[in-house]
């Protein structure tokens, strides 16, 4: 039961966040509203921006077909009458086109709109061009000026291209034809679609007197249309050189915002524009953090004074909980087979569980008070102080492998897991939990997979894998320590004739007594031995020099012989002997570890060569010059 007076408070605090949640939303909301309206016209200016970008490019266009056509209507005028120069004037078309990347075609038609040749169409003359828009212009209009024309599309490829044509005038004024260039409109379009072609962005490419030389995307119903007739057309274009618009596309219907430009030298004007509703959608998309934020703050304000109506509550029920906990703790944990420890944070046992007792060898009471330091060996100690110094860093959870001996004798592995407990009020940690398992056989379990991964299974020696990562960390460790490191490389003299004479089974019984010799003599040793492949073997010695290296070489020579495992075709001796080549790396003579098992393995050869049953050094072989260089 809530008292009154807190009732009261609670819905005043409630009252004040409400208010400031409205004041904050109202902020925002208007905040929201000035970036709508800063969005629109800044995406207005970019559009106006790439519609000059693009009327430029026209211009450049412009420039790069002018010169060409002054050139073929000067050719034109002279040719008038002339056979020799109007052949000159065809062959000079031809050039032209050929070395231009941008004319799709030239085409020269006199003053009766007869064509007089194309360098696109053969066999193309005489067709009659008088009905074509931009012919009518020309014998109607003395301007020389360059005009585009309307666009068309090609019947036979059904691409489009747009005409750029100029008036050609005889000596006299009068009219006397019309140069016709063609570009593809491919040109533009790769231009523009640089800036983005998509549903949401259009473009378009208007004359002077309304006509549409193209429209992006691209819309067969809008090319050579006239939108003079527009709003757009009579009361923006024509009035200004550039501006900001929108309007609703009679194209495609949407609600859209742009700009334009139009060319002083060429007269075309360039339009760029851009959905509203795409514009509302990024308004939409760059508002819904700080909307999202604001109702955050909301909901966090909310939640504060509901938490801080409840604080009392909580406080008076706190110690119940406590208790109920502490019950229940001691209820599950003499129950558990596995065995429960309430501990301090130094490690103090302030609860042990009955399951102690079989686990342990010790009863919880007799445990209580103690340390969990006092009781495990100096690697377990060790192991266990720094499990607590890192929950006292701040670790909530923890776990030690420790191996205990029994008081039968028998030695079992445990796990314990440790999970830290906080103080409710500070959050400071208060106590620590630990559960011990016994995981012997697990442990067992994955040594005996270890094992498996690293030991030959023919011989009982590392097999090479193993051996090589221990030559890396031997190697990294000889260098660190500046100690000699010493390989010695064994091969079974004519073990195939062996295999071949008495069978594999009788060789792979002498490969495992030969493996077994050699750990015997390495049993005093710090000393590694494995399986390097088939019947040779391999022995790193750590912090052993050469001396050592060839007493401990003649020593498993020796020991090989005294096997005596009878061989009738490994002659003089009749018996299995091995040849043996050693190395060793010294701080003075530093080598890596590929050169170390080089330097062996020559050796090795040079036993072999030398008639085996014997062991040769890689100084004696090559000495410390030599050995270096050859190494």
């Amino acid at each position: 039961m809530i008292p009154r007076n807190v009732k009261k408070r609670s819905r005043f605090r409630l009252a004040v966040v409400l208010a400031a949640g409205t004041v904050f939303a109202s902020l925002g909301t208007w905040a929201e509203y000035t970036n709508w309206q800063r969005l629109l016209q800044s995406a207005t200016n970019r559009q106006m921006e790439t519609a000059r970008a693009i009327a430029l490019h026209i211009n450049d266009i412009m420039a790069l077909v002018q010169q060409p056509l002054n050139n073929l209507t000067a050719h034109a005028k002279e040719a008038l009458g002339d056979t020799a120069k109007s052949q000159h004037l065809l062959e000079e078309m031809q050039r032209v086109v050929q070395t231009s990347p941008l004319l799709r075609s030239l085409a020269y038609a006199d003053a009766n709109g007869r064509l007089v040749d194309s360098t696109l169409v053969a066999n193309s003359a005489g067709m009659d061009l008088t009905n074509r828009e931009y012919f009518i212009f020309h014998q109607t209009n003395a301007s020389i000026a360059p005009r585009f024309g309307l666009p068309s599309q090609s019947q036979t490829t059904g691409k489009w291209f747009i005409p750029i044509s100029k008036r050609v005038d005889d000596t006299d004024g009068s009219f006397a034809g019309v140069i016709v260039a063609t570009i593809d409109i491919d040109h533009l379009v790769k231009y523009i679609e640089t800036f983005g072609v998509n549903e949401d962005n259009a473009f378009a490419l208007m004359r002077e007197d309304g006509g549409i030389l193209l429209r992006l995307p691209l819309d067969p119903k809008a090319m050579g249309s006239n939108i003079a007739d527009t709003e757009l057309y009579r009361n923006h274009i024509m009035k200004v050189m550039r501006g900001n618009y929108e309007y609703i596309s009679r194209f495609d219907g949407q609600d859209r915002i742009g700009g334009f430009y139009r060319s002083r030298e060429t007269g075309v004007t360039a339009i760029a524009t851009r959905t509203k509703q795409s514009i509302l959608f990024l308004w939409l998309n760059q508002s819904k953090y700080p909307w999202l934020s604001i109702i955050f703050a909301y909901l966090i304000g909310m939640g504060l004074a509901i938490r801080w109506v409840r604080q009392i509550e909580l406080r008076e029920i706190g110690e119940q909980k406590v208790v109920a906990r502490e019950a229940e703790f001691r209820m599950i944990a003499s129950l558990s087979l596995d065995v429960i420890e309430k501990i301090s944070i130094e490690g103090v046992r302030e609860y042990v569980s009955p399951a102690a007792e079989k686990l342990f060898d010790q009863r919880a009471e007799t445990l209580l008070g103690t340390n969990i330091l006092d009781t495990h060996n100096p690697e377990d100690r060790a192991a266990w102080r720094d499990a607590l110094n890192r929950i006292k860093e701040g670790s909530t959870s923890e776990s030690v492998l420790t191996k205990r001996q029994r008081a039968d004798g028998s030695t079992i592995w445990l796990e314990s897991v440790l999970s830290c407990t906080h103080d409710e009020s500070s959050d400071a940690p208060d106590a620590i939990v630990v559960i011990t398992r016994d995981v012997t056989r697990q442990q067992k379990l994955k040594l005996e997979l270890d094992a498996l991964a690293t030991t030959d299974g023919l011989t009982g020696l590392y097999n090479k894998r193993h051996f090589n990562a221990q030559l890396d960390a031997c190697m990294a460790k000889a260098k660190k320590l500046a100690t000699p490191l010493s390989l010695l490389m064994i091969d079974l003299d004519r073990f195939k004739l062996y295999n071949d004479t008495y069978g594999h089974r009788a060789g792979d019984n002498a490969l495992r007594d030969v493996a077994a010799a050699i750990q015997v003599q390495l049993s005093n040793m710090n000393g590694l031995a494995a399986r390097y492949g088939g019947e040779e073997l391999v022995v790193l010695l750590p912090n052993c020099g050469e001396g050592e290296a060839r007493k401990m070489a003649e020593a498993i020579r020796n020991a090989v012989v005294a096997l005596g495992i009878g061989h009738a075709h490994n002659l003089p001796w009749g018996q299995i002997t091995i040849s043996l080549g050693f190395a060793t790396a010294l701080p003075s003579q530093p080598m890596t570890e590929s050169e170390l098992i080089d330097c062996a393995d020559r050796a090795l050869y040079i036993a072999k060569t030398n008639g085996r049953n014997q062991s040769v050094s890689g100084h004696d072989a090559f000495g410390p010059k030599r050995l270096t260089a050859s190494a």
